[in-house]
Formats: structure tokens, sequence, C-alpha cells
């Protein structure tokens, strides 16, 4: 039925009814930069509210560019706008016009001869997948399967960010918001309220499981917002009075799972005690290959019972750490090890925490890769190559590019890494590079300090305590994921 409306309203034919999951495509189509992604905002007095700058900072991750246009705002919004993007065009506050400044800010959007447009209210983003390459790879499937548009479902936030509304029509709105550029793209301009909001020149378009998250509802304070413009701008009946009518109210849970990246800010965690060697190893590579791009991201090293030596480096390097002593200096090596990981996620800042070991190095995109499928009820691992010091386990790969840091050889790791990167997910594995919400990792206890020795003499390691008796029973379950790839010196600091 959705779809014959939309028919109605110029979407000249349909390729397929299914969704399409996207999650399935990232590994065959989100790798590719063929395409330019061009977004495409029109905002009006969004900035004290905080809408523009999380709709931008979103944008930003996965387009080249962004077109604007400001109708006319008397708040802060020019200002966030110009921390973006400086292509932005300035039209005059007429509501009634907007499909006028839309064709506008198309006219203008296409003279920057975008390969894709994709279309965002100042008061939306996309969900987590679509932001950490959804977007991109559907606009590379759909270049392949002859697909001229993608619609997206509408998820309104009501009153909060922890509820969305299903009652009535508030969960059936699903739009075209990534165009292809045609070359006959444009408005069916005309005065008026509501009128179409996406272009013609539209004609194969498909359905996609990627979310639109709708902040237009999510306070008491916006929603008589948009009543009072609504009202003021001609809007009547029913399709003004429904904006605050909950007569049939009807609330689902809205995952945290589901935000896209700059909700979250993200704490890498890295334990060091000795080697300045590793310490700058580690913090280079995570630089190199981490896109920090509209995120919140930051690397926090623990000193865990440190030489003064590295202190000194730390602290005249300006290299955020926090200090970890143990009140028994004397005590088993691994135990304080655990120790200095509890208090490193315990005390950081962020709302997600990524564990890391300095004799690491990672592949590009390794963290976007992880976080995507970070999820309430999951632990995320990466996939480890290891140089072959040690066995590797469940899912790791021995293969030497370097058993020092001195000696790793990033380029042909980056080779061997686009060999084996895939976007799979399995159950189990290794046990770091690891992601979990903090809250969850604190409400665990944490790693137990140390191994246990079993009756019949095995040794239980600490990090599968965590995974499968601490995490497992709340809910949690460990999966690897195939194309967060990082390398993995093995005894890095021990044999330094």
């Amino acid at each position: 039925m959705l779809f014959k409306k939309l028919a109605k309203k110029g979407l000249e034919s349909y390729k397929d009814f299914r969704k399409i999951q996207t999650s399935s495509i990232i590994s065959s189509y989100g790798k590719s930069q063929k395409n330019k992604i061009i977004g495409f905002v029109k905002f009006y007095n969004e900035g004290n509210n905080g809408n523009l700058e999380r709709c931008l900072k979103h944008l930003s991750i996965f387009c080249d560019d962004i077109a604007l246009c400001d109708d006319g705002s008397t708040d802060n919004s020019p200002e966030i706008a110009r921390k973006y993007s400086n292509k932005i065009i300035k039209l005059s506050n007429d509501f009634k016009k907007e499909i006028f400044h839309k064709q506008e800010l198309l006219e203008f959007t296409l003279s920057l001869d975008p390969d894709w447009i994709v279309w965002l209210d100042a008061d939306e983003t996309f969900d987590r997948s679509g932001e950490l390459g959804g977007i991109k790879a559907l606009s590379n499937y759909g270049d392949e399967h002859g697909i001229d548009s993608f619609s997206f479902l509408y998820y309104n936030l009501w009153k909060s960010n922890q509820n969305y509304r299903i009652d009535e029509l508030w969960h059936s709105l699903q739009l075209p918001k990534l165009w292809k550029n045609t070359g006959d793209l444009k408005f069916d301009v005309k005065e008026g309220l509501h009128s179409r909001q996406y272009p013609l020149g539209i004609k194969n378009d498909r359905r996609t499981d990627v979310k639109v998250i709708h902040y237009g509802f999510a306070s008491k304070e916006s929603i008589n917002n948009k009543y009072s413009m609504y009202k003021n701008h001609g809007q009547s009946s029913r399709a003004l009075e429904r904006i605050k009518d909950e007569k049939t109210l009807e609330l689902q849970k809205f995952s945290r799972d589901w935000f896209p990246m700059p909700a979250f800010k993200i704490t890498v965690i890295c334990l060091i005690y000795k080697s300045i060697g590793y310490a700058n190893f580690v913090l280079d590579s995570f630089k190199k290959h981490t896109n920090f791009k509209g995120k919140n991201i930051e690397f926090l090293f623990i000193a865990n019972d440190p030489t003064e030596k590295l202190v000194n480096h730390l602290e005249e390097k300006q290299i955020p750490f926090l200090l970890y002593r143990n009140d028994d200096p004397d005590e088993y090596y691994l135990n304080r090890v655990y120790r200095a990981w509890n208090f490193g996620g315990f005390n950081a800042s962020g709302d997600v925490i990524v564990l890391i070991n300095s004799d690491m190095a990672f592949s590009d995109n390794w963290l976007d890769n992880l976080i995507r499928n970070l999820r309430e009820d999951r632990i995320v691992t990466s996939r480890l190559v290891e140089s072959g010091k040690i066995k590797s386990g469940k899912y790791g790969i021995e293969k030497n590019f370097g058993q020092t840091y001195s000696q790793f050889n990033d380029k042909e790791f980056k080779k061997f890494d686009k060999a084996i990167s895939s976007a799979k997910l399995k159950d189990d594995g290794l046990f770091m590079p690891c992601a979990i919400y903090k809250d969850l990792f604190k409400k665990s206890g944490g790693y137990p300090i140390g191994n246990r020795t079993e009756k019949n003499g095995k040794i239980t390691p600490g990090d599968k305590i965590l995974f499968y008796e601490k995490l497992l029973p709340m809910g949690i379950k460990h999966y690897t994921v195939f194309d967060s790839i990082v390398y993995h010196i093995q005894e890095g600091e021990k044999d330094a």
C-alpha cells in the first residue's frame, strides 16, 4: 500500500519490494571510493536545539561535501553550518516557498557534480549502519543494479531518546532520501505545506533496512514548537492536531544500538608500563588507521605501574593517560594487568570502551567496522593476525609481519587485510581488541583478578571468565568482526 502511495507522488516504478539488507552488501559495495556523495540540508533556526550540529557531524562522516540552504536563520545556525561546509546559500524565511528553496538548493548541489545526493532534514540522522558504510554501499549497489533512489523508514522519537511512536501513521512514512544524479532531477515546484519533498526524475526505488531517526518530537518543547510553527503557517484540522494528540499513543523502545556514532563518546584504552617505543608504535598506528571524521574518539593510555621514564615521555608529549599504581607492586603481574584494565574501563569518560594492547597495529576502518557491530547484547572483538611467537586461537591467523614494532611491515599487512577482510560476524573468537558499552562493563564487575586454576589443574584465563561467566549470563554474547582486522606482535613489552 505504501508503495502505491509513493507511486502516486511521482516514483515511476519499483524494481523490488523487498528490503535491501544493508549489512549484507557493505563488504562487497562499501569499500569503493568511486562515488561522490553530497549531503543536502535545508535549515531554519536548528542551532540552539542541537539538531543542526548533530545532523552535519553525522553527514560529514560519509559525505564528500554538504550543500546547505539557510532559510534566514536568526540563531547560531549559520556559525554551526560553516564549521562543516562552505557550500551555503541563504534565502528568506518563507515556509510556503519551501519547495522553491529546495529547487534552488538542488541546482546548487548539482553544480558540485555529485554522483549521489543524500537528503536529511536538520532534525534527522540515519542509524549507525547507514552512517558506517551503509549509505556508501547503497550508492555503489545502486550504480550496479540500475537503481535511482533508496527509501528509508522514519522512526519518530517521542518525548525522549528512549522511545519511538508507532500508533496511527507515526511509523509508516518511508521516503527516498538517497538520489542518484540521473540528469533529470528537479522538484515539482509549487506553494503550500507538505508538498512532495523529493525530486522528479527518480524511476527505480528500493527500500532499505537503514532507519531515519527523527528527533523533531523528542521533547515536549520540540513538539510545542512544531505545533506552533505549522499552525502559524496555516496548518489545521487533524493534520495539525495529531502532533499533540496522544489518544492512540503507542510506544516502542528505541535501542541505543541504532544511534549513529556522534551520539557516543568512544574511549580506546591501552595499557603501557615501560616501552616508549611501543607507546609510540600503537598510538601512531591508531591515528593513521582510525577515521576520526565527525566522531568523538579519544585514545587513553593506562600507565600500569610505569617507569618514571615512560611517565615523563607521556607528560612531555601531552599524550592522554591515567596513572595506575597497584597497592601491592609485587603482586603477580597478570593480576596487576587485570586490575589496570578494570581501572581503565571504570574510569574512562567514553560511553563505549575499546580495549587494545600496546603491541597492536590496525587496518583502515578497523574501529568503524567494530563499532558498527556493537549491540547491547554483544561484546565484539576484532579478528587478529598474529606474528607466530605464540600459537594463535580461534579465528586468529598466524602470519609474520614483524615480531617487534621496529620490524612491522604496515604496507604488506595492509595488502593482507584487503585480501581477508569480509563483513562477517561469528560467535566467539579471541578477546582483544574488544568493544562494549561502558555501563555494561561496569555492571559485570569487569575482569576477575587473575586466571583460575581448576581442580584438574587446567587454567581458565580471566578474559574467558569475563566473557563467558560474567557477560554471557547478562545476555551479552561474544562475536568476532571479520572486517575489523588487527595485527598482534605478541608479548611486545615483555620482549622490549
